[in-house]
């Protein structure tokens, strides 16, 4: 019998390969999911997932689901131990907590912030949410220090924003431009594009930039300018030659979502597709890379 008042948590300690795997599993059932990378001991460079459940959920049916995602991943299927925790709305407490934050000349902040925001920053309202994208995470700083360095170099006027997560990259895009851009922003996740849509409608910029899910460039019909790609290392190598299909000749990807000893691997996989190095960025141990295609037709 589910115990009144209570919500359950379970944590699970995951290789990054088995990481989209088991997102995906557990959406269905959480309430709330907190992801991050384990830096130190004996499991540093796994990921831990704590999984946050509105009451007490189906056990069995969890374990069918997990089970599932391990044999997808290739891993041992995980024990699934279910910890009573306090009832609580895990998203208002994540968004509390959540300060502003200055990347350069972005200023990302809460609605639950009351003072104006500096009038010499690009202001984005972003509450704390169930898609990716706050501004506190390194790759999208990365990303949005590497737009800014692109932007000395060309000036993009169609951008596709490949896993737009809370639709943080898109709304720069935007907003740097003054809005002489048009932007197309696609997840896997329709819950990232139920958030995106919902955040540049917040921020006045829904005339510019058009959401859709999309499994992947499945639903992309379109060449672009600029690709912005900030997800994990294999699908970025999977998805290189789909990427440079959709990338105009002399246009630019901004590619991150990956652990700084990955960056090789994931330059060479575009590399044999006929993209080109141009820069990086590294903030702490994640990476962002600047790749262009030539400016031939036959690249």
């Amino acid at each position: 019998m589910t115990e009144q008042g209570l919500n359950y948590q379970s944590i699970f300690i995951i290789p990054e390969a088995a990481l989209q795997y088991f997102d995906r599993a557990l959406d269905p059932y959480a309430s709330a999911m907190l992801i991050s990378l384990i830096e130190k001991g004996p499991d540093k460079g796994k990921w831990k997932i704590e999984a946050i459940f509105e009451g007490e959920p189906d056990r069995n049916a969890l374990q069918v689901t997990l089970a599932i995602a391990a044999l997808s991943a290739g891993i041992p299927e995980p024990k699934l131990d279910l910890m009573p925790i306090p009832k609580k709305n895990w998203l208002r407490e994540c968004l509390v907590s959540f300060p502003p934050i200055s990347i350069g000349r972005y200023y990302i902040y809460g609605s639950h912030i009351k003072e104006s925001p500096p009038a010499d920053k690009i202001s984005m309202k972003i509450d704390a949410a169930t898609a990716f994208g706050s501004g506190e995470h390194a790759t999208t700083q990365g990303c949005l220090i590497m737009f800014d360095k692109l932007l000395t170099m060309t000036t993009p006027k169609t951008i596709l924003d490949m896993g737009c997560g809370s639709g943080i990259l898109s709304m720069a895009a935007v907003k740097a431009l003054n809005g002489d851009v048009c932007v197309d922003a696609v997840d896997i996740d329709p819950e990232s594009v139920r958030v995106t849509s919902k955040n540049i409608r917040d921020n006045g910029v829904a005339s510019h930039i058009q959401t859709w899910q999309s499994e992947g460039y499945e639903k992309v019909t379109k060449t672009y300018d600029l690709i912005f790609a900030n997800i994990l290392a294999r699908p970025l190598m999977e998805m290189a030659p789909d990427l440079f299909k959709h990338l105009n000749p002399g246009g630019y990807a901004i590619l991150s979502g990956f652990l700084n000893r990955q960056q090789r691997w994931v330059m060479d996989a575009h590399k044999k597709v006929g993209l080109t190095y141009v820069s990086q960025e590294k903030i702490k141990e994640w990476g962002t890379l600047l790749v262009k295609r030539d400016q031939s037709i036959f690249a």
